[in-house]
């Protein structure tokens, strides 16, 4: 579905045309962050159905309205000033595996817990890694997200992209050009619709194990579900020999444990996790996170590199 150029104005009347539903204005972006932060938007939808998402996408392009699509709102920091423009939630869910049993498709916006709990439901190995890990399909294929040594990437088959010109194609796992946190999708305007994982025949009790072993591990290390952070502030840096030094630990050896400024604070049991702690800002966050990069360089001569993304009230992107 491709829509005529139109002015910025119009949005909200082209939105109500194409969607079918409205648009909302001025909403409080903290309520869709588990940081818990961030002032309104100009422009917010949620989409659950997949024309809708797409319809939405297409208005806002025709527009020229600046938009950022989100998922769980994990590994994401709003602006105290909200954003200058349209954010659309994706909340397109459904898991379904193929004829020949191994592989499974997965809508972009369906929670991480849904495709492990669905894979443990047929027998497939291959994601008890992702046991714990927030958010959704799309924001963990995005920043290819993993643990214990193991990333979503590595599991990816194909995938089915919506470009800015409107179209969609389906492509293969090298497109992506995964690394360690990051995906091709972080320097393109493309939006992941669909990805399909290959995954490996497996017995459910062994499977079952290995998840609540990684879910005892994780509980270890972080705070409780309900505390308002976004996950692990930095990457973990590499190191002039080539492995990769834990920056939790280089943090905790800066005397990083007991800082706070204003609501933020570096969280106790993992330096790496940054907390509002009640009323803390965007500004307190990035404060925050700006002397524990410096205080790792003096010590340790590395610079950290944020995994968290902040997103600018005034970001530009179609």
């Amino acid at each position: 579905m491709l829509l005529m150029s139109a002015p910025a104005e119009d949005f909200p009347r082209l939105f109500l045309e194409a969607v079918g539903k409205p648009v909302q204005e001025r909403v409080p972006l903290r309520n869709y962050s588990n940081f818990r932060i961030g002032g309104p938007a100009d422009y917010f939808f949620e989409a659950t159905a997949l024309v809708d998402l797409k319809s939405a996408i297409h208005s806002a392009r025709a527009c020229g309205v600046a938009f950022h699509a989100i998922g769980g709102g994990f590994n994401l920091l709003f602006d105290d000033n909200g954003f200058r423009g349209f954010i659309l939630r994706n909340s397109v869910r459904g898991v379904t595996m193929d004829d020949r049993g191994t592989r499974l498709e997965a809508a972009s916006g369906t929670p991480i817990g849904d495709l492990v709990d669905f894979a443990l439901a047929e027998s497939l190995e291959g994601f008890e890694f992702l046991a714990g890990i927030p958010g959704t399909v799309g924001g963990a294929v995005f920043g290819n997200a993993g643990a214990f040594g193991e990333c979503i990437g590595d599991c990816l088959e194909e995938a089915v992209l919506l470009g800015v010109d409107g179209a969609e194609s389906r492509v293969q796992r090298i497109y992506f050009a995964f690394a360690y946190r990051h995906s091709r999708l972080k320097l393109g305007r493309d939006i992941l619709l669909e990805a399909k994982f290959r995954l490996r025949p497996g017995r459910a009790d062994r499977i079952k194990a290995k998840i609540v072993e990684n879910l005892a591990v994780r509980a270890e290390k972080h705070p409780p579900r309900d505390t308002a952070y976004a996950g692990s502030y930095f990457k973990n840096p590499t190191l002039p020999d080539g492995t990769r030094a834990a920056a939790g630990l280089l943090l905790e050896q800066a005397g990083a444990k007991d800082l706070k400024i204003g609501g933020a604070a570096v969280y106790p049991g993992h330096c790496n996790l940054l907390l509002n702690t009640g009323g803390a800002t965007a500004r307190d966050i990035l404060v925050l996170a700006a002397e524990l990069k410096e205080r790792v360089k003096d010590k340790f001569g590395i610079e950290l590199e944020e995994e968290v993304m902040f997103l600018p009230a005034r970001a530009s992107g179609l």
